[in-house]
């Protein structure tokens, strides 16, 4: 009888240490659970965002882009674009170095950021080109926001050791509903950004 009454105690005794133990295996099990979340959400930012100027990156801002174009074909709202390029930026690298590049595509970034309303979204399309979309806006009011954005970068100064300036050129382009695709959209902003650039840099213009 007493073997028994000690054999019971034994496992008892067993279950009760393997409980503890499946309860800290459960705890440890939650606890990288919750570290591999973390990870796979910081790696999902990160393959979003351009490491250079913390902006969307080119993948994310055109996705961006299609999401808003079939919002505005299914509702009839206004959309236009903006796409911005660097004047000049090869003399720039040439004369300065690509360490003073990156400073000014990240200058460029802060400002375009600093710039824009919150429901549009800016981020970096690639190179020295940068890409603004604008939901619920016309041409004309994007016009204006690219002259305010001509003129502010144009008065921006670069500290570099030396003070350098930078200007940009600017292409807008309005949604055409059932016309166009995202692409033919985007193609008619590049080409008004080109425009700007043949017509003297330093300036934007409208797609017509």
């Amino acid at each position: 009888m007493d073997n028994l009454k000690d054999e019971i105690r034994r496992l008892s005794f067993e279950l009760e240490a393997a409980k503890k133990e499946l309860e800290a295996t459960k705890r440890i099990i939650r606890i990288k659970e919750i570290e591999l979340d973390a990870v796979i959400a910081q790696a999902e930012e990160v393959s979003h965002v351009d490491a250079l100027t913390c902006l969307p990156n080119r993948r994310q801002v055109i996705k961006q882009l299609q999401n808003e174009v079939i919002r505005a074909e299914r509702y009839k709202t206004t959309l236009s674009i903006s796409m911005i390029d660097i004047d000049h930026f090869k003399k720039i690298n040439d004369s300065y170095g690509h360490t003073v590049g990156d400073q000014v595509l990240f200058q460029l970034a802060n400002i375009l950021q600093e710039s824009v309303r919150d429901p549009d979204t800016v981020g970096r399309y690639g190179g020295e080109e940068f890409l603004v979309v604008l939901p619920n806006t016309r041409s004309k009011d994007a016009a204006g926001q690219a002259a305010r954005l001509c003129k502010r970068v144009r008065e921006t100064d670069i500290n570099i050791g030396e003070l350098i300036r930078m200007t940009i050129s600017i292409g807008v382009a309005e949604y055409r509903h059932g016309q166009e695709n995202w692409q033919k959209f985007l193609s008619r902003a590049d080409l008004a950004l080109y425009e700007s650039k043949n017509n003297g840099r330093d300036r934007w213009s409208i797609s017509e």
